[in-house]
């Protein structure tokens, strides 16, 4: 048996849910979590949890708010040296073997201040482990991406990405990443999908009002979550309060999905059958090329518009029996198969240790393509002690 310390991002219910779909096929091991937001609401009564703040990308407008995310990051980095000695703390009296994250901020900082083994398990460093072109319209939010990722999520040793889509690895990372299919939930892979004839529409962030214009001019019901909290009928919308079940019970019985283009939910559609139209928030360039691969495999199509039309909208529905088909054929989860290899990794950390060692490199952080921030975590450490385009 193995402890391990998993970190994970709390404020979508994506990274929640896939790693309740990872640990709870791991009950040999001992988990502890660490992680803000829905983590102690949705994980806090099966496993103990630290709770930590959670590095957020604002949204306004259907758009990342620069300023504002800005302003989080620069917070979140003053925060460190606090935060870290509390996980720093909590290392020292659990004594787990090995820490895993999943896109949380704080613990792989604390991980290396304490020498604890740290490994990542999410979809957002497909960025940095593959290859793909990227178009001229995103350079700027693959730039920022980047950045960010530099800055904030640099920390892990060894990666473990999850994703739909398979590009191929970059020469210079594929030693210290591996591509895997996704993680669903047995909620979902127990459901009996239905064709139904509504429409599903989940936004992250309630600020894209001009949706809500293209889908009053659908001939369907439309099931919408994330656009306010009350309960309401408005024509042909449902207005929805978001609940884990009903929303899983609406997808499996709904024709088609509307989404921003975070892969979990991605994912699910696509095991129970669901095309789906994706609308990217701007200057999120994870999404972008999320939805870019949606339409690549022919499970759907995406639009970068910021004002969407119910003509748009109809055009997709007229290629629905074909999304469907490609899905049928084409997608592909791998649940078990990530459960296995967490359990060899947690298991074993020095052996996935002493495989990055041999082909680390002194002036770069293994597998990144950056200059290594190990100096802040050095400093943290003393005061612990003290043909793609565009839709």
């Amino acid at each position: 048996m193995a402890r391990v310390l998993y970190g994970l991002m709390g404020n979508t219910n994506g990274h929640v849910m896939r790693t309740l779909a990872i640990i709870s096929r791991l009950p040999q091991h001992e988990f502890f979590l660490v992680g803000g937001g829905r983590v102690p609401q949705l994980l806090g009564n099966q496993y103990p949890c630290l709770e930590v703040p959670v590095l957020r990308t604002v949204h306004c407008k259907q758009r990342v708010s620069l300023p504002r995310t800005v302003a989080q990051i620069v917070l979140r980095h003053g925060q460190l040296p606090g935060i870290v000695r509390r996980i720093v703390r909590l290392i020292e009296q659990w004594r787990p073997d090995c820490a895993v994250c999943d896109r949380e901020f704080f613990l792989p900082y604390a991980a290396q201040v304490a020498g604890l083994p740290c490994f990542s398990l999410d979809h957002s460093h497909i960025l940095h482990a593959c290859q793909y072109p990227v178009p001229p319209s995103q350079r700027l939010s693959w730039y920022l991406a980047m950045l960010h990722d530099w800055l904030s999520f640099n920390q892990t040793r060894f990666h473990l990405v999850i994703s739909f889509f398979r590009p191929p690895l970059r020469p210079s990372t594929q030693h210290y990443y591996e591509l895997h299919a996704p993680v669903l939930r047995p909620e979902v892979t127990t459901m009996h999908p239905a064709e139904g004839e509504s429409v599903l529409v989940y936004q992250t962030s309630p600020t894209f009002r001009r949706l809500l214009d293209a889908l009053q001019q659908l001939k369907r019901p439309v099931l919408v979550y994330g656009m306010q909290n009350q309960e309401e009928k408005r024509g042909n919308l449902f207005f929805r309060a978001f609940h884990p079940t009903r929303i899983l019970e609406d997808l499996a019985q709904s024709a088609y999905v509307i989404a921003n283009g975070g892969h979990n939910l991605l994912c699910e559609a696509f095991y129970l059958g669901k095309p789906v139209f994706c609308f990217p928030v701007a200057c999120l360039f994870e999404q972008f090329l999320n939805a870019w691969y949606v339409k690549e495999l022919g499970y759907g199509d995406f639009s970068t518009s910021l004002r969407p039309t119910g003509q748009l909208l109809q055009r997709f529905e007229a290629n629905l029996e074909m999304y469907s088909r490609n899905l049928r054929t084409g997608f592909r989860y791998g649940t078990e198969e990530v459960v296995r290899r967490v359990d060899q990794i947690v298991s074993s950390p020095s052996l996935i240790l002493r495989k990055c060692a041999e082909k680390e490199g002194a002036s770069t952080h293994p597998g990144s393509s950056y200059p290594s921030s190990v100096p802040l975590v050095q400093a943290l450490s003393r005061k612990a002690k003290t043909p793609l385009r565009d839709n």
